[in-house]
């Protein structure tokens, strides 16, 4: 009797829970790999929740699968199957080119609904960090400098290793494009600002709607073509640069601050 149980106990241990113990880290390893430049899934706990929950879910189906499977396929190893699980969510090149088993369609069940989940809160983290990082600047003066401090940033994170030389002069152009292009539209801001400043002080009067409209108009591009270079700091820096990012930020304004 005794050696019944044991022999029970270890029939679902190796069939079952090997599989989802197996399945967890090569799943958690793929999630990395697979959202490597696309945000962080310990960023917040929202986005750690939606990649929990992927994890939670392959692993559970490789557990099921290899339960299942495994009693009437007895050569195929019930770690196999959990290894198997978690490189299904290995981004395939094109539909119809993986030459994917019926059985991984079955064990990776719900996982496109839950990557596409993730996918969508990842973006969401990253668009309200960069939205977080810029937001509180006052002026185009304020935000110019901070992108300049951001573009000097950026170009210490360039040179890493394994990056590939191709891959180093890419990001470099897009850092500088990007920074070009926050640039020219702070000063385009500048130019309305100083303008519209100086007329009133001619004229004495206040600012018209429309002028208030054309400053607002031209300083809300410039605000977001600077969260569009902040975007990159998200997807090629750490959460450890985030501090200083926000120092760099506090200086830009504390500077200002000092010379009014």
């Amino acid at each position: 009797m005794g050696d019944a149980v044991a022999w029970g106990q270890s029939s679902v241990l190796s069939e079952w829970v090997l599989p989802a113990v197996v399945c967890a880290p090569v799943t958690w390893v793929c999630l990395v790999w697979r959202f490597r430049e696309e945000g962080r899934l310990l960023g917040t706990a929202r986005s750690a929740a939606a990649a929990l929950a992927v994890l939670i879910w392959t692993s559970g189906m490789a557990a099921l699968a290899s339960g299942l499977l495994l009693p009437h396929a007895s050569s195929v190893p019930p770690a196999a199957v959990g290894a198997v699980a978690g490189l299904g969510l290995v981004p395939k090149r094109k539909a119809g080119e993986s030459g994917e088993h019926p059985l991984m369609a079955i064990v990776t069940l719900g996982d496109s609904l839950l990557l596409n989940s993730l996918a969508l809160r990842l973006r969401t983290d990253r668009a309200e960090w960069c939205h977080a990082m810029v937001a509180g600047l006052p002026d185009g003066w304020d935000l110019d400098a901070f992108a300049d401090r951001v573009r000097v940033h950026l170009m210490t994170r360039v040179d890493i290793p394994g990056r590939t030389a191709r891959g180093r002069t890419h990001l470099k152009r897009e850092i500088c494009e990007r920074h070009r292009d926050v640039r020219t539209a702070a000063q385009k801001w500048i130019t309305i600002e100083t303008k519209i400043e100086k007329l009133c002080e001619q004229q004495g009067r206040e600012r018209t709607r429309e002028e208030i409209r054309q400053a607002r108009r031209a300083f809300g591009e410039a605000e977001h073509l600077c969260t569009y270079l902040l975007d990159l700091a998200h997807a090629y820096g750490k959460r450890s640069d985030d501090k200083l990012l926000f120092a760099l930020r506090h200086e830009v304004c504390g500077s200002v601050v000092g010379r009014s």
